[in-house]
């Protein structure tokens, strides 16, 4: 597999941020020491990056100091806001003064492969763009149950490089039990106060994920208890989407810092997935775990029987 690079994809790291700092470092400083045998090309995080919004800003510098680690390392890197990372976790409004501060497009503005952000002086939503062994990527982190202006800004940039494969990224969108986020779900982002015009998973695949065909996964985090879930469908134009849920803040010790680790081939669509504990120091084998897919229409329908559901691990 020649031509296969990797993705970092990292869950809420709000309880490493609050209670076990060293596990937030340790977290991020294997993914800078292992970047290169991986051949890492981006890092994605999920969102709920920190617990406490802003009253507690000591938690949004431990968390920039993780973070700083992949950014000394120069490995792209796009946040996605969780609802705890806006200023007053969206109890009254979308305030994300922090959340820009430490993690905003200061931070990312001058790399060359950032795109642009919806917003002036906000990167709560924003795209960045590589290309990786010849082949053109998009990366695009939205908000938090995000709005329709938001949803219409997405489908513009992934209608403008719709010669990229696309990755999306956005807190809340795949649910515990293989199914994207709808009404009756708890934590579903439009119960929060704040989150004014918020979109759940559903209303994200039916106005903007499924129409677009070079759209290839979407990683999300937020709910709790449990641990990990996954679904792929065909959007509209036959083209299979990966849909995928993983949080471990509930877990001991926050998590211990698990992370997905994604590896693709573009040349034959083959997605595989592992998750690796920097504390134990260990790629886990529990249901959902480890897997493997070709993302073409054929191997979809014959393999993976749409949508699966992981077991709770």
């Amino acid at each position: 597999m020649t031509d296969t690079f990797s993705i970092a994809v990292i869950p809420d790291t709000q309880i490493l941020s609050a209670k076990h700092e060293s596990a937030f470092t340790a977290l991020t400083r294997w993914i800078a020491d292992h970047a290169e045998s991986l051949d890492l090309k981006m890092v994605l995080h999920v969102g709920d990056v920190v617990n406490a919004g802003e009253t507690k800003e000591e938690q949004y510098r431990i968390a920039q100091n993780a973070l700083n680690v992949i950014h000394e390392a120069d490995i792209p890197m796009l946040i996605a806001i969780g609802n705890h990372d806006y200023d007053n976790q969206v109890k009254n409004d979308r305030s994300s003064r922090l959340f820009n501060q430490y993690f905003g497009k200061s931070v990312y503005g001058n790399k060359p492969w950032f795109g642009a952000t919806f917003e002036e002086g906000k990167s709560e939503n924003s795209y960045a763009k590589l290309n990786i062994g010849g082949g053109n990527f998009i990366f695009v982190s939205l908000e938090f149950g995000p709005r329709d202006e938001v949803i219409n800004w997405c489908n513009e940039v992934l209608r403008a490089h719709s010669d990229h494969e696309a990755i999306i990224i956005t807190h809340s969108y795949m649910y515990m039990k293989g199914e994207r986020t709808k009404p009756g779900n708890t934590h579903n982002p439009k119960i929060y106060p704040g989150a004014s015009g918020a979109n759940d998973g559903e209303d994200l695949w039916h106005k903007s994920f499924k129409h677009h065909p070079n759209l290839i996964a979407v990683f999300s985090g937020h709910h709790i208890p449990h641990n990990l879930s996954y679904r792929i469908d065909l959007g509209e134009n036959g083209n299979p989407v990966f849909q995928s849920f993983q949080n471990w803040q509930s877990a001991p010790n926050g998590g211990e810092g698990r992370l997905r680790i994604v590896k693709y081939q573009p040349s034959t669509k083959q997605l595989c997935l592992q998750v690796f504990n920097p504390f134990s120091g260990d790629y886990e084998t529990e249901d959902g775990c480890e897997m493997s897919f070709r993302l073409t229409a054929e191997h979809i329908r014959d393999e993976v029987k749409f949508p699966k559901i992981t077991a709770d691990v």
